[in-house]
């Protein structure tokens, strides 16, 4: 993969001498093979390597075809290579040579700006078109790679991460407020409200399945793939035909992803997203005689268990249930020891270039990213978006769907079956049931007494002006949060929510960034193209049916993944238990440096001081559960505060 930028100036050759090895500079922090650069008249591309799969060995980028007179910059992994090579004629002769970057160069020659709805994969890459002085860009469906801009009437400048962009500007960006606003009220771990804005005035990002063309500084942006518009039904025969057809397309996007010149590991956990992909990743390996090399994150040693009964804060035993059915599975347990929610806070700014959410897990998820690259791993597999896709099922959305439908004796046999499996008396399912049909202003409307004095904003530690200021409640209220009573979806309206460009935004930045620190790229087949279309195209009764959740994979992954965890519809893996927990030792550091956040006026603007004030005192010297609440809201203003701190330290 790469870091890839570029600029369309009207001051040409002069700026980019200046700016090169500026920008050069600030990609120091990521780990990259080779660093090149092209300019020519007014055009200035670059592009950071890392090398991943053989085929990015040979890779020269920026790439200039004098014939077409084309150039191509690209940050790209295409996994459909076998398909395109029939589509655009390429000789059996060539298969092996040709590059990623050469693949998408050819397509945009045989397709025009058409070209990103041929391709799959993980990419975003800019085309100079010297004909007709145009510079088209595009990133991948799920927005699995960044991508980042800024312009204005003389100036166009992308990049992949944000940092080089501040070189071409003449002043340091302002703060979007109104993004920081939202940062600090969105519920947990969510960043962002808006797929298109950053954290920084004025420079944007490309949503995913988005392209961009700019002509004389006249910029057009256009969605390429619309899946909820596009995808038609499929309509197979038996419930067989339709775990073949799903393995067919999950076995190949994982295959794809295996593709490497060094070794491959995954992200493993014991649930049936991440062990689907290990398991079918481990087969694939095995006939080519090669390893899989697995890395799991378990609570620390000192870790006391008091996890509420239906999750499991330990996993190993489910993952040993796979390593001792898949022999070239090699597991490594990682505890992180002595390590907490605000380790290395200031390195993750500076790699997110933004604050975070994320204090449970990403200590965690960047050791296990560092110990895979440190093992000569160059791809890391994961199945984070499993939930929406292979293994969906959610029994409510399907009820009420049937509901909806008038579906009432399918709808009775579902109350039926629920209640022999999970030994719930019938009553308790209906009530359940029952609570999702009635309409949302109706339920509203009985419970107005009951939620007459509830603050959405209660735990939240943005400054209530702010708040006020952006219109807040109203906008995040219109996006379907901070809604009460809750809301329930049927199938079409939870098929749009799994199809949210900024899920994919906040997940593709993250992967993007530390996986460019480290040398490694994450891929997820459970986000492939093909994998959402198939699972959006099929009858909804595939993934919920007969009272059990997860249908659909638990049937296709029938003698592939362990019954320990292919039958296991109690439990639930409870990642990072042991976070709080861990913050203890050093808790009195922490409370210190809290009480010195607090009394920093340049934090004051952001957040409620007296608020997070009463919150501490609360929390006292002794953590409990029970606050954890209090201590996120809290640990998230204080990551903010590092960051704002080093934003008015920048120079520029």
């Amino acid at each position: 993969m790469s870091v890839i930028w570029g600029v369309i100036h009207n001051n040409g050759k002069a700026m980019f001498e200046k700016t090169q090895q500026q920008i050069m500079n600030k990609l120091d922090i990521y780990r990259l093979d080779s660093i090149k650069s092209w300019y020519k008249n007014n055009v200035f591309l670059g592009c950071g390597l890392q090398y991943i799969t053989a085929e990015s060995l040979q890779e020269v980028l920026p790439y200039y075809d004098k014939k077409s007179r084309l150039a191509v910059t690209a940050d790209a992994i295409i996994d459909n290579r076998e398909e395109l090579f029939e589509l655009l004629n390429v000789s059996m002769n060539n298969r092996n040579k040709i590059t990623d970057s050469e693949l998408i160069l050819e397509s945009f020659k045989k397709w025009g700006t058409n070209c990103p709805k041929y391709l799959v994969g993980d990419f975003a890459f800019a085309i100079w078109d010297e004909k007709r002085n145009e510079l088209f860009c595009a990133r991948d469906h799920v927005g699995t790679r960044t991508f980042y801009y800024y312009y204005n009437n003389n100036t166009f400048v992308f990049c992949t991460v944000i940092k080089p962009i501040f070189e071409i500007l003449d002043n340091k960006p302002d703060l979007n407020e109104r993004w920081v606003t939202d940062f600090l009220a969105l519920p947990v771990v969510v960043h962002e409200s808006e797929c298109c804005e950053t954290i920084y005035s004025g420079i944007y990002q490309l949503p995913p399945a988005y392209a961009i063309t700019i002509n004389n500084f006249e910029i057009k942006k256009e969605q390429y793939w619309d899946p909820i518009k596009e995808v038609k039904p499929l309509k197979l025969k038996t419930d067989n035909e339709y775990e073949e057809a799903f393995r067919k397309v999950f076995f190949e996007a994982v295959r794809c992803r295996t593709r490497t010149f060094k070794d491959v590991g995954v992200m493993l956990s014991g649930g049936m997203d991440s062990g689907s992909v290990a398991c079918v990743a481990a087969m694939q390996l095995a006939k080519k005689n090669k390893i899989l090399k697995a890395f799991s994150s378990i609570p620390m040693l000192k870790f006391k268990d008091n996890s509420p009964k239906f999750n499991v804060a330990n996993e190993s035993e489910y993952i040993e249930s796979i390593s001792k059915t898949y022999d070239n599975i090699y597991v490594n347990y990682c505890r992180s020891e002595e390590k907490n929610s605000l380790t290395n806070i200031d390195f993750f700014i500076d790699v997110l270039e933004q604050p975070h959410k994320i204090i449970e897990n990403l200590f965690w998820f960047d050791e296990l990213t560092k110990t895979a690259a440190n093992q000569n791993c160059k791809v890391l597999l994961n199945g984070s978006y499993g939930n929406m896709t292979i293994s969906y099922g959610d029994y409510i959305v399907h009820t009420l769907t049937l509901f909806r439908e008038k579906k009432l004796v399918k709808l009775w046999v579902e109350i039926n079956e629920f209640s022999k499996i999970f030994k719930v008396r019938k009553y308790r399912v209906i009530k359940a049931i029952a609570k999702a049909i009635v309409p949302y202003n109706l339920r509203k409307f009985i419970g107005k007494r009951k939620y007459r004095n509830y603050d959405c904003f209660d735990m939240v530690p943005a400054n209530i002006n702010l708040l006020d200021k952006w219109n807040v409640k109203e906008r995040l209220k219109k996006k379907g949060y901070f809604l009460y009573p809750d809301i329930f979806y049927d199938i079409k309206e939870m098929r749009r929510y799994m199809l949210n460009p900024t899920i994919f935004t906040q997940i593709g930045a993250i992967e993007t960034k530390i996986s460019l620190a480290h040398g490694i790229v994450m891929r997820d087949p459970t986000r492939d193209k093909r994998v959402i279309e198939f699972c959006l195209s099929i009858p909804y009764d595939q993934f919920v049916r007969n009272g059990r959740e997860r249908y659909l994979i638990y049937r296709s992954m029938k003698g592939i993944l362990p019954d320990k965890i292919r039958l296991n519809s109690l439990l639930r893996g409870l990642q990072s238990a042991d976070w709080i927990q861990r913050l203890q030792p050093e808790w009195r550091d922490i409370y210190n440096q809290l009480e010195y956040m607090l009394s920093d006026e340049s934090i004051e603007n952001y957040i409620d001081v007296d608020k997070l004030k009463k919150e501490l005192v609360s929390i006292g010297e002794k953590l409990e559960e029970e606050k954890s609440t209090s201590i996120r809201m809290l640990l998230v203003s204080l990551i903010m505060s590092h960051f704002i701190k080093d934003y008015n330290n920048r120079e520029k």
